[in-house]
């Protein structure tokens, strides 16, 4: 039976009176009634709440009817006849989405975080806000829909949502008006996070708790954050706040403090194959053993990515999955062509080196992944009792330069030919007629700023510090300001290249980063506000809280070659070596 409804809406009605009508609506429309609705506006009231016009209205009912509609359940629609019926290929789903949890059971590798949530729901002390931190595709947001369906669940054991239960359903098939998704990078302004926080203060539509899931948290603006404090400091009884992020030092300490932080880990390569094998045998897959261990190395501690890169060799290899496949389907060189190029760069035998590295470009093999595959060789080796103190060492810090010049250029060939070149030549590696000939030192073609050097850890530094002695110390031949400036580059290469032309001092708590005089532009750009307090935030996820930054200009400090200057000089060495001449400069 067809129930028609005409309502006039007052022009009066105020911010309780319509969220109770519009309760109404929802019962009437998801409880399987046929509904048709007719919409009117009263205006001889006077306006109290200008919000709730005709337009708000229908907006409102729309979503809910087209809600309906999408999940086939809403017999009332002016183009629709019959049953709404969905083809078989529009139904299919990638592997990770069929494959992604909806237990706290389901998570894996996050025993500890898991623990902690169950225990909360169990005891009925879920907090108001939670901060979900980690590296893409570990169970972020999955945690986060799981957590919002356990306190909303009308039958949960131990913890975990029931998945069966009309508000369970509802959340999983999105169609709850009280569990709102938001991409904090396209919500990112100060007018979103007011509109947010003027709908937090209503109570539920059904649910008992709202729960709002901001992905990506750390695009919001500073604004954005700021209005967002003090609902988030004393929000309202039935909202919950879960933040996901990937990058948690670009937070305010302002948010952080007000939140319950849980730190997501990368997924052991272990646990991640065995996961595979698991969804292998389920999806009916014959893989070998050294394939699912490729995957799951190559995951990175991604358990989304490995189960995508398990999809796409199953659409690769038809039949059974074995290494081989593998490696056609990443572009990766074979394992023999990765000894031999190690052996050749210890012989000298340029070249070898040149020939395979021209095979590798030819074959259209991605040249970053074969130095990742090297540095992986060698960093076995130097685990391991075959390895060659210092030696190995430096040849790993040598390929990861290269591997780092490669991530910003448009020619990976040359680059990577000059830059193994320049390698061998600083290392001393040369062919000699009687065999190979190492440089004794395996030091003295090394840059004059790696001789002689001080192993000064952050850690070491805060003992130094314990103790009352403050001497100066350059971070130049420090490993992990190299790998700062390197995370600095992959996010904001402008500041990565001022900071290139820099030399730093450390001294007592005070990290200062000093220009030659010619280099003013490069100070005024760092000491603007956004780029000051990103580069603070660097300086603190290296050092620690308690080391500020101070920007100058030093006329003592030794003016740094440009990049095109390195480059000449890179040019000039293969001229030399190949006897040629330079036709074209731009």
């Amino acid at each position: 039976m067809l129930t028609q409804i005409g309502i006039t809406i007052p022009w009066s009605l105020d911010r309780a009176g319509s969220e109770e009508l519009l309760t109404q609506l929802h019962f009437w429309i998801f409880h399987g009634s046929q509904v048709s609705l007719s919409l009117k506006i009263d205006q001889t009231q006077s306006p109290i709440y200008n919000c709730v016009g005709v337009g708000e209205w229908r907006s409102l009912v729309a979503r809910l009817l087209w809600e309906q509609e999408v999940a086939g359940s809403n017999p009332v629609s002016p183009t629709r006849s019959g049953d709404l019926r969905l083809s078989e290929k529009s139904t299919y789903l990638s592997l990770y989405r069929r494959w992604r949890p909806k237990r706290f059971v389901d998570v894996v590798g996050q025993a500890a975080i898991v623990r902690t949530l169950r225990n909360a729901v169990v005891a009925g002390e879920v907090g108001h806000a939670y901060l979900f931190a980690g590296e893409r595709g570990i169970g972020k947001t999955s945690v986060a829909r799981i957590l919002a369906r356990a306190v909303n669940c009308l039958a949960p054991t131990g913890g975990e949502p029931c998945n069966s239960c009309a508000n369970c359903q509802t959340i999983l098939l999105n169609r709850s008006l009280d569990i709102l998704e938001i991409d904090g990078a396209s919500n990112r302004g100060i007018d979103h996070i007011r509109r947010l926080r003027e709908e937090v203060s209503f109570a539920p539509t059904v649910l008992e708790k709202k729960v709002y899931i901001i992905d990506e948290v750390h695009m919001l603006t500073n604004e954005a954050f700021n209005a967002l404090l003090k609902t988030l400091e004393e929000p309202p009884a039935h909202a919950i706040f879960i933040f996901a992020t990937t990058e948690p030092y670009k937070i305010p300490f302002t948010i952080v403090s007000r939140c319950q932080v849980l730190n997501f880990r990368k997924i052991s390569t272990e646990i991640i194959a065995s996961h595979l094998s698991e969804i292998a045998r389920s999806e009916s897959v014959t893989i070998s053993k050294e394939a699912v261990e490729l995957l799951a190395h190559k995951a990175n501690g991604g358990m989304r990515d490995a189960i995508v890169l398990l999809e796409q060799a199953m659409n690769y290899e038809q039949g059974d999955i074995d290494v081989s496949a593998l490696i056609k389907m990443l572009g990766m060189a074979h394992p023999k062509v990765r000894e031999e190029f190690l052996s050749a760069v210890e012989k000298g035998n340029r070249g070898a080196v040149l020939t395979i590295i021209d095979s590798l470009a030819e074959q259209g093999k991605d040249l970053e992944l074969f130095l990742s595959d090297l540095t992986g060789v060698l960093r076995n080796r130097i685990a391991g009792e075959e390895g060659r103190d210092g030696h190995d060492v430096r040849l790993c810090h040598g390929l990861l330069r290269v591997k780092q010049e490669l991530f910003h250029s448009l020619d990976h060939r040359i680059l990577m030919e000059i830059g193994i070149l320049e390698l061998m030549n600083e290392l001393g590696l040369s062919e000699e007629p009687g065999g190979v000939k190492h440089n004794s030192s395996m030091g003295e073609g090394l840059p004059e700023h790696e001789e002689n050097t001080v192993d000064d850890s952050p850690a070491e530094y805060k003992a130094r510090e314990e103790t009352g002695s403050h001497e100066e110390a350059s971070l130049s031949s420090i490993d992990w300001w190299e790998e700062m400036l390197g995370e600095i580059q992959q996010e904001r290469i402008a500041i990565a290249a001022f900071l290139a032309e820099a030399t730093p001092h450390l001294e007592g708590d005070r990290l200062t980063i000093a220009f030659h005089p010619e280099h003013t532009f490069h100070k005024e750009s760092l000491e603007k506000t956004g780029n000051m307090q990103y580069l603070s935030g660097m300086v603190h996820r290296q050092l620690g809280d308690q080391f500020y930054v101070d920007v100058k200009l030093d006329g003592e400090v030794m003016r740094k070659p440009s990049p095109r200057e390195k480059l000449r000089e890179k040019a000039e060495l293969v001229r030399q070596m190949f006897d040629g001449k330079v036709v074209k400069e731009d």
